[in-house]
């Protein structure tokens, strides 16, 4: 499954997935290349990013 076609769905369809499985590094790194794509104020771009992979 295309990750920018899983981010874009809808929340019903997001329901269904899998929460408790771990996601694979390079899903994630993807998922973040995208979010870094998105538009900000004054085109500030900002970014800090967190990774948490334990949930204790």
């Amino acid at each position: 499954m295309e990750i920018d076609h899983l981010l874009s769905t809808t929340r019903a369809v997001r329901r269904k997935l899998d929460l408790d499985r771990p996601v694979e590094p390079e899903v994630l790194e993807e998922c973040l290349n995208l979010a870094l794509q998105a538009p900000t104020p004054g085109n500030v771009q900002a970014w800090r990013r967190l990774v948490v992979r334990d949930q204790a």
